[in-house]
């Protein structure tokens, strides 16, 4: 049995004992001196929404409910329609919730590739970015207000021009394009201007995949995982369950290869990474090394395995061993196995990558190819060779759709001067941003879920965009402006859309159909398979980059690559493995902030290739020793009145050449320090036995190991008289061998119950009000830890001890199970939050929501209360959705079904981690999950008895790597 009684630890603090091991909330500056409105207008969008809800209305046009309502939705009021959003360019399918005809909650459609019915935290957090007020709310040119009739009469002045000179000086920008009608559009623009060029920028983009491929087979392709079917998976610097394009599926799939009880065994991951991710948390084996070491041990992999590969220099013992190992493991699954090379390293890695996977016969196994889900630019349309162009005086008119290279160009483009050598800059986005304020003409976008539209998924399956509401303020989507420029006779959304499918989709009823679904049936790109090129030899490492530091940059895990930086949700919600809130310090190891004696919050300043930049330090368990990392998305100066002055430029650093990684890194400690805000060590539990795990082997030698040792596996007895049984006994399980630790659950239940943020000043003072958190636990040495993480909501208590201390009876059991809270009740003595064990109360101490504001009212679910100043709140199980179930099973005369009532946490889940139902019904998923030997439940020493269970998280280590 290798339960974790000892040894877990959550802050490097806490396993030093530097300040009494007791958990502290840091204490912020005061608020003296902040009158109401300044306050309100520092807590950012979630206080200040103003989405105009009295001019809102439906799309003019007739859009299309979905054919069915989602798993665990009863039918009612709230109709849902199917849609797509686009991350970083690539489809996701969505259930859109529209309450009155406003757009309140996101689902994921089960019948779409790439989300099978779970979501992530950008497509949570979309509502919030739909009315937020910063948005772009008219026309401006030359920083004045204007029309768009004044813009078409100025567009229709340079049309005529550039029809001409065949569009010479006419220059367009983008992030990556996987519409088929914005594609389409484009290619209709080269044909009315062939001397046009477009150009292409996506910083967190996947280009060397893209060129990795034409390495190995001549031309590029795109690459699909098929993770159910590996046995032994290998990363490279690859955080693949956080991948812009298939995150939410891979991670799905990765978790249902770990079934201890599937037919097919446990699978097995490898990780090799420079920075811990979400994919390195749930390793096997993770080997901490510095990102331009990667491509040696991978080279050594691949001469072990009979690649042709170029030498390198030599490995540690330590690396030597783990190579060995993981190198017969591969051979052992020869076409089982999968090797994945990560965005951050450069194309030829890419290429090798699939040369190794062709030794391992994981193509059309394990790996699939297929062509370019992206539309691809011109040779020339780069970047690099857009700025290169403005220097040169060759750039008459620049279009900018949806992009901001004014903030995230690399710096040495010095793309803001060569901006002002453009005679006419045009820009089309969602806020006027760093590029828009520079633009002659700046123009509104209509956001996602105000315009119809198109995309492609991972595999190529594409779905159809529909809007739920009319643009909040006259906003228009990039179809509609193309189709102003090419003169086009179709000009409005839905109609260019339904013209690009007329092929596929010929009548009005295959047209509603898929509209319904929301997926256009067999449009998934067919696998291909090509012979694999010579591998060209591999750059030879320049021996000044193998010393020193390197500085890795890496798009931030909840604000991207900055185009988020102004949703206060996800400002809020706590990094995965930092557990950071509204900024992006330096992530340094321990090794390092040893040898240079740093702190966390200490400044330093880096220095790289004549630039520099000072930012504060975060000491990153498991980090490498000679790795760096900044994160994109921060240091914003025009991002709205949430993400403007947070947090520290990284791009300001960042070059064009080496895009991922620079090395010659110098690190200068400034003095001074920068407050701030981490929430990993709010709400501990005092030490006790949170997160019980083992290896495969305890599984398979006793499965009852998580609760071997324990005094009363079962309900211990109790003088508290039983309950009466209602007619159902509501229950939650949550499997910690399958939560990733992405915390969409988190910023689902804040999207689902109206929960506020509270700006950083009140999250250091550990006042955060999110009712599920998901802590992080270290095990082992800070060098190399393992890591685990834990959703925690209410436990819902049997023997709830909050109950026997409140006053006034504001907490209360009802006979079905739930700890009810009753806010008209409560007046705040917090007695309950103390008696706690769990901590998973949180209190209003000031009035974070403004509830006579009108213009608050349209993002939030009116199915849920908004709670007043100094009361408690915290988990329901989201009363609201169960009760609407009782009202139509009792207006049918009937039980409530099976998996009729899920509740947000559950629903956005991507690895299906947390079930929740009726516990007395023993068909139901969750009563079958409590039957399982790896069941426990948390502090039951206590005999609280909670509702809500765990299933222990399981290893499946390599005999051969494994310690002690």
């Amino acid at each position: 049995m290798s339960s974790l009684r000892q040894g877990l630890w959550r802050s490097l603090e806490e396993r030093t004992g530097a300040d009494g091991v007791r958990p502290t909330a840091q204490p912020a500056a005061p608020l003296a001196g902040m009158d109401r409105r300044q306050f309100f207008e520092a807590l950012g969008a979630s206080l200040t929404l103003a989405g105009l809800a009295g001019c809102s209305r439906p799309p003019q046009g007739e859009i299309v409910p979905y054919v069915h309502a989602p798993l665990g939705q009863t039918d009612g009021l709230p109709r849902f329609f199917a849609s797509t959003l686009t991350r970083d360019g690539y489809a996701h399918g969505v259930l859109v919730e529209s309450t009155m005809g406003r757009p309140t909650k996101i689902e994921g459609n089960p019948h779409h590739p790439a989300s099978l019915g779970a979501t992530d935290i950008y497509a949570q957090a979309s509502v919030l970015q739909l009315w937020d007020p910063d948005r772009s709310q008219s026309v401006l040119h030359r920083g004045e207000p204007s029309t768009w009739d004044a813009f078409a009469a100025a567009l229709e002045s340079l049309a005529v021009r550039f029809a001409r000179s065949a569009g010479q000086g006419l220059h367009i920008l983008s992030g990556t394009v996987t519409s088929p009608t914005l594609a389409a559009q484009l290619d209709r623009v080269k044909l009315r201007y062939p001397r046009a060029r477009w150009h292409v920028h996506q910083p967190s983009g996947n280009d060397n995949a893209l060129a990795g491929a034409e390495l190995a087979f001549g031309q590029r392709l795109s690459t699909q995982l098929q993770l159910r079917r590996a046995e032994v998976i290998v990363g490279l610097d690859a955080d693949f369950l956080g991948d812009p394009a298939a995150g939410v599926r891979y991670a799905r799939d990765f978790v249902e290869a770990r079934s201890a009880t599937g037919s097919a065994g446990m699978s097995r991951l490898y990780v090799i990474e420079p920075t811990p991710s979400i994919t390195g948390a749930m390793a096997d084996h993770r080997l901490p090394m510095e990102s331009r070491r990667i491509a040696q041990f991978a080279c050594a992999l691949g001469r072990r395995l009979g690649v042709p590969a170029p030498g390198c220099a030599e490995l540690t013992p330590d690396e030597a061993r783990w190579l060995e190992a993981l190198a017969s493991d591969l051979q052992a699954h020869h076409g089982a196995a999968l090797v994945v090379t990560g965005a951050g390293q450069p194309a030829w890695m890419h290429a090798l990558g699939h040369a190794l996977n062709l030794a391992l016969a994981s193509h059309g196994a394990t790996l699939a190819c297929t062509e370019p889900v992206e539309k691809l630019a011109e040779v020339d349309g780069t970047l690099a060779s857009l700025a290169s162009a403005m220097h040169a005086g060759e750039v008459d008119t620049l279009l900018v759709l949806d992009a901001n290279p004014a903030y995230d160009a690399p710096a040495d483009l010095d793309f803001a001067r060569g901006l002002g050598r453009v005679a006419h800059l045009l820009h089309l986005g969602l806020y006027r941003d760093e590029t828009g304020v520079l633009a002659e003409w700046h123009l509104p976008q209509a956001h996602q879920l105000e315009s119809w539209s198109d995309g492609r998924a991972f595999d190529g399956t594409a779905s159809l965009a529909q809007p739920l509401i009319a643009p909040l303020y006259g906003g228009r989507s990039a179809h509609e402006l193309l189709a102003m420029l090419t003169r086009d006779e179709v000009t409005e959304g839905r109609a260019l859309v339904r013209r690009q499918w007329q092929r596929e989709l010929p009548d009005e009823r295959a047209w509603q159909a898929a509209l319904q679904s929301g997926v256009i049936a067999g449009s998934a790109f067919a696998p291909r398979s090509l012979p694999l090129r010579q591998l060209a030899p591999a750059p030879l490492p320049n021996a000044a980059d193998q010393k020193g530091l390197e500085l890795l940059f890496r798009s931030d895990p909840t604000v991207g690559d900055g185009r988020w930086s102004n949703n206060s949700w996800l400002q809020e919600l706590p990094k995965p493995l930092t557990q950071l809130t509204w900024d992006n310090p330096l992530l340094v190891s321990p090794a390092l902030a040893a040898r240079q004696s740093l702190a966390n919050g200490d400044r330093v300043e880096l220095r790289l290739q004549g630039r520099s930049l000072r930012a504060a330090v975060w000491i990153m368990p498991g980090q490498a020793e000679g790795s760096v990392t900044l994160h994109l998305g921060y240091g914003r100066r025009l991002a709205g009145r949430v993400g403007s002055g947070t947090g520290f430029n990284a791009y300001l650093l960042r070059s064009s050449q080496a895009p991922w990684s620079s090395a010659g890194l110098e690190l200068v400690s400034t003095g001074g320090s920068y407050p701030l805000a981490s929430t990993q060590r709010h709400f501990a539990m005092e030490g006790r036995d949170p997160v019980r795990v083992g290896t495969l082997g305890d599984y398979r030698r006793d499965p009852a190991f998580a609760t071997a040792g324990d005094e009363f596996p079962g309900r211990p007895p109790s003088l508290y008289p039983e309950y009466p049984p209602g007619e159902y006994a509501w229950g939650m399980s949550i499997d910690l061998n399958a939560c990733i630790g992405c915390k969409a659950c988190t910023i689902a239940c804040q999207a689902e119950n109206n929960i506020p943020t509270v700006g950083k000043e009140q999250v250091q003072r550990g006042r955060e009000m999110h009712w599920i958190r998901v802590d992080r636990y270290y095990e082992g040495a800070p060098e190399n830890p393992r890591s685990y993480s834990q959703p925690v909501p209410c436990m819902m208590c049997e023997h709830a001890p909050c109950e026997l201390v409140c006053p006034v009876g504001a907490t209360v059991h009802d006979a079905e199970g739930l700890n009810v809270q009753v806010y008209n009740r409560c007046v705040g003595t917090r007695f309950c939050s103390n008696n706690c064990p769990y901590k998973v109360r949180r209190f209003n101490f000031l009035q974070y929501l403004d509830r006579s504001a009108d213009t608050l009212k349209a993002q939030r679910n009116p199915d849920v209360s908004v709670r007043r100043r100094g009361v408690m709140e915290k988990c329901t199980y989201c009363i609201q959705r169960i009760e609407e179930a009782h009202i139509l099973a009792d207006r049918e005369n009937r039980r409530i079904g099976a998996g009729e009532v899920l509740t947000a946490c559950q629903a956005v889940c991507p690895t299906q981690a947390i079930r929740f139902g009726d516990c007395a019904d023993p068909a139901s998923a969750v009563a079958q999950a409590k039957r399982s030997p790896r069941n426990y439940l948390l502090l039951a020493e206590l005999n609280s008895r909670p509702r809500t269970s765990y299933l222990a998280r399981l290893r499946n280590p390599n005999p051969l790597l494994e310690e002690g």
